[in-house]
């Protein structure tokens, strides 16, 4: 199962583990990501697998 690295707590958090928000801009779709752990905003989880 893939894994993030939190930048905020360090932990390797799985992406079922977290918190996704997505909102309608003009442009399309904006989906920003959530330690459930230390709550730190992750805007591009894809640079962060581990």
């Amino acid at each position: 199962m893939p894994k993030v690295n939190c930048t905020g707590c360090g932990r390797d958090v799985g992406m079922h583990e977290l918190e996704a928000k997505t909102v309608t801009q003009s442009t399309g779709f904006d989906t920003r990501y959530r330690c459930p752990y230390c709550r730190t905003d992750m805007e591009n989880v894809t640079e962060r697998l581990v």
